[in-house]
């Protein structure tokens, strides 16, 4: 026969312990649940404003290594064909209704430019969207398409906008951007809509810095399952200026004897002399535009650029 002394007895936990361990087990990770949650908030911040840093540095580098922009951008529309484009329907912001077209308060328009504007710059390629598509950003795209070298042909793309001084209504989108002075400070850069079109695209992993600046397309992760990666886009974009016509020609600049700044935003055929009497680019066409690279931005409910994910960032550190 057997027999059990009194520690072998004793030698495991009584329910009662137990349910106190749980207890306090159960009441220690709700005291650590809204830690874990800003952590993430974080770590999201983070993770953005070195995204938008890096890959802006890898835009640039691009240029000077391959003495031009990268191409394979995603384009944001369905069709470049100028008055026959349809907007992307998957963007994170925006009221994109079935016609592809984006509500009047919104952060994004759909504006013609000069192909030409792209491909002097080397962009001779852009991927066209595929709204039909299960996964909004890893299989965001349709087809390449090479954009028209011909500087008479227009094509349709996306870009930034705002409610030219003028108040966001109560009701208005969350991003709505009411001036140019509040998109100068989102995009860090100086901004004047009325004299250029601030075109954007998506850098997807068919753009041709992928394996050269940088290692594969970066995303930045919603902090909610709606605008998650798999509902809405999240990739970066990159925000180029194009001159409007009306700026090459002296119409829209506040001094009109005065240049544009750079010299390469309006190519002319007699650079020596190409100002008039009259203060306008006597050998300056609307198809004369090239688009310049500007900075990096994350198309979130809000837009967000460099500076203002930076804010996030320390700002969610100082909490």
């Amino acid at each position: 026969m057997k027999h059990y002394n009194k520690m072998a007895r004793q030698a495991g936990m009584t329910l009662i312990e137990l349910t106190v361990v749980l207890l306090v087990l159960i009441g220690l990770a709700g005291l650590m649940i809204p830690y874990v949650s800003g952590f993430v908030s974080k770590t999201h911040d983070a993770t953005g404003s070195d995204s938008l840093a890096s890959l802006n540095s890898a835009i640039q580098r691009y240029d000077v290594q391959y003495m031009g922009q990268p191409s394979g951008y995603d384009s944001l529309v369905t069709d470049i064909t100028a008055n026959n484009a349809v907007v992307y329907t998957k963007l994170m912001n925006g009221d994109v209704a079935e016609s592809g077209n984006l509500d009047a308060e919104d952060y994004m328009k759909k504006v013609n430019i000069p192909a030409s504007a792209l491909t002097g710059v080397g962009i001779d390629s852009l991927m066209l969207m595929d709204s039909s598509t299960d996964d909004a950003t890893f299989a965001a795209t349709s087809s390449s398409i090479a954009v028209p070298t011909a500087m008479s042909t227009m094509i349709s793309v996306v870009a930034l906008k705002t409610q030219g001084g003028v108040a966001c209504a109560s009701d208005a989108p969350m991003g709505c951007i009411s001036s140019d002075a509040d998109l100068s400070a989102i995009l860090g850069h100086s901004v004047d809509t009325n004299a250029k079109d601030y075109i954007i695209f998506g850098v997807g992993s068919e753009t041709t810095m992928v394996g050269k600046t940088i290692s594969e397309a970066p995303v930045h992760f919603a902090k909610t399952g709606a605008m998650s990666a798999a509902n809405k886009y999240n990739r970066i974009l990159a925000v180029y200026e194009v001159p409007k016509g009306s700026y090459c020609d002296g119409g829209t600049r506040l001094d009109l004897a005065v240049a544009p700044i750079d010299s390469t935003e309006c190519e002319t055929a007699n650079p020596a002399g190409p100002m008039t009497a009259a203060g306008t680019w006597e050998t300056v066409t609307m198809m004369n535009r090239q688009a310049k690279f500007l900075t990096t931005a994350m198309p979130m409910m809000r837009l967000e650029g460099l500076s203002g994910a930076l804010a996030s960032h320390y700002s969610s550190v100082d909490n």
